[in-house]
């Protein structure tokens, strides 16, 4: 009997086939042609044998989740048939809103590996979202393109190119799992206490560290008030922890993350049929934390139109999944934040003032770390004894200068921003002793504390701002801004201290 054997994925190679085709029809859901094989195989072994390398391995690999999304059915199925002969969990997700949902579902560790194109966004999103998941995970990303130029500031991302042999794919797996048991070797901060979450001797962190409790017994939205990098996230982690709902899940979304077409459904989840994509029920992030509690940074990013939505769910206890006509009960503490200032938002029309005082029924300030005295050398001590760890370099201490400078700098960025100019020292010094000249060359700006304020957004080019209304000004504020920084739209955001989905939504509405 002759078969013939096709496709119309990506092509298959000689290793690929070697390994993994004979038992594709066994271990795929879709047919069992030669589910025999399988179950002859194992029945012929004898008594008393001894499991194969592969199958301890698949034992020892049971606690991470491998998660493959892929929206070609083909491809999903072969790469599934040769991870699953080495893995215990393996998973296929057909879509990004599907892949987040999987991971929320499932909540341990997770190795991602990503198709680049998905029918509802690019892996790179769903890689941004999987950095905002209250869990451990690890992401590859493969795509028939070189992305190296598009996405040189990816992080975690591999780039690979498709299509993907056995060998490869078992190895940048195994890569990934390496790097999931490194991620839980470290110290887990979802059982430390504030004291050690938020550390500092100042007078506004003791402040702080003695709110936590009190807020903690409370069921009412908190709304944390600060600069981008102070923390806001630590702070909703140990009031949770500190919490009766200590048990439950904490759940961390950033609401500038995601499309403006796709909240809804992260949020509220969806069920099979209600959009193109949507192949199974899912469950969104307020189910996730349900009975914990859910923290939703940069709300001030959130679409107006979604915020009517989330306002009803606050004040009924219930949400609405997309495609469904059957309301869910949902008990979940809202937490929420915004790196800018919402009662202006809520001046302009961007944020709906009933849904900010809703969100604002308790209240605390985080202080910029500029403000903190010397507990920038007890953090900074703190971040480059981890940094080094992870980083596999040289320990480090910091000199009388480096201090000095750590006191002086006025840290814009916060603490996101010493954990970087650390990082970028330890790396690039590869030496035991860090001075003054190894901060200053790893800081992307250094401003000294008694430096002058940054001009106002409205010096910002040269704008003539006669007989123009507010919303023009504003405008040309923006294109003039994109414009200094040569059109890129995250650079021009950073500087105007917005999220880049706002210009983008600011722009689409002058279009």
């Amino acid at each position: 009997m002759l078969i013939n054997v096709s496709s119309h994925a990506c092509p298959i190679n000689g290793d690929m086939l070697k390994s993994g085709f004979v038992f594709i029809l066994a271990v795929i859901d879709r047919g069992s042609g030669m589910g025999m094989y399988s179950s002859k195989q194992k029945n012929q072994q004898p008594i008393g044998h001894t499991p194969s390398d592969g199958a301890i391995e698949n034992q020892a690999n049971a606690q991470y989740l491998v998660l493959i999304v892929e929206d070609d059915e083909d491809t999903a199925s072969l790469y599934h048939a040769i991870l699953k002969l080495h893995y215990h969990n393996v998973k296929v997700a057909r879509n990004g809103c599907e892949a987040v949902s999987t991971l929320v579902e499932y909540q341990g560790p997770a190795a991602v590996i990503l198709d680049y194109q998905l029918p509802d966004m690019t892996g790179i999103d769903v890689m941004t979202t999987c950095r905002d998941l209250d869990q451990p995970t690890a992401c590859m990303v493969i795509s028939a393109n070189d992305l190296s130029a598009e996405n040189a500031s990816c992080g975690e991302i591999v780039r690979l190119v498709k299509p993907l042999g056995c060998k490869a794919l078992l190895d940048w797996t195994g890569k990934l799992i390496e790097k999931l048991q490194q991620q839980l070797s470290q110290s887990n901060l979802n059982d430390a206490s504030p004291e050690t979450l938020l550390l500092g001797e100042s007078k506004a962190m003791h402040s702080l560290r003695q709110q936590i409790p009190l807020l903690a017994l409370s069921h009412a939205p908190l709304w944390l008030h600060g600069e981008s990098g102070t923390g806001k996230e630590l702070v909703a982690r140990s009031i949770h922890y500190c919490s009766p709902r200590s048990n439950e899940p904490f759940i961390a979304v950033n609401c500038a993350a995601f499309p403006e077409s796709l909240i809804e459904s992260m949020l509220f989840g969806h069920i099979k049929g209600a959009f193109s994509g949507a192949t199974r029920d899912q469950k969104g992030f307020f189910e996730a934390a349900d009975g914990g509690t859910l923290f939703l940074d940069e709300i001030g990013d959130m679409p107006l139109v979604f915020q009517a939505k989330l306002l009803r769910t606050l004040q009924t206890g219930t949400i609405l999944p997309v495609g469904s006509t059957k309301p869910v009960t949902v008990d979940c503490r809202i937490v929420s934040a915004c790196h800018r200032d919402l009662s202006a938002a809520v001046q302009q029309g961007e944020f709906r003032e009933d849904l900010y005082y809703r969100l604002n029924v308790l209240s605390i300030e985080l202080p910029p770390l500029r403000e903190r005295g010397n507990d920038v050398v007890l953090i900074a001590n703190r971040l480059l004894s981890n940094i080094t760890s992870e980083e596999h370099t040289l320990p480090c201490r910091l000199s009388d200068s480096a201090v000095s400078f750590l006191t002086d700098h006025a840290w814009p960025g916060n603490v996101r921003e010493l954990e970087n100019t650390l990082r970028r020292a330890a790396i690039l010094h590869q030496g035991v002793d860090l001075h003054k000249q190894h901060l200053i060359s790893s800081s992307i700006s250094y401003s000294s504390k008694t430096a002058p304020p940054k001009p106002d957004i409205m010096s910002f080019g040269t704008i003539n701002t006669s007989g123009k209304t507010l919303k023009e000004i504003e405008e040309s504020v923006i294109e003039n801004t994109i414009t200094e920084h040569q059109g890129c739209i995250e650079s021009a955001a950073k500087s105007l201290g917005v999220a880049p989905s706002t210009l983008y939504r600011r722009r689409k509405k002058t279009v």
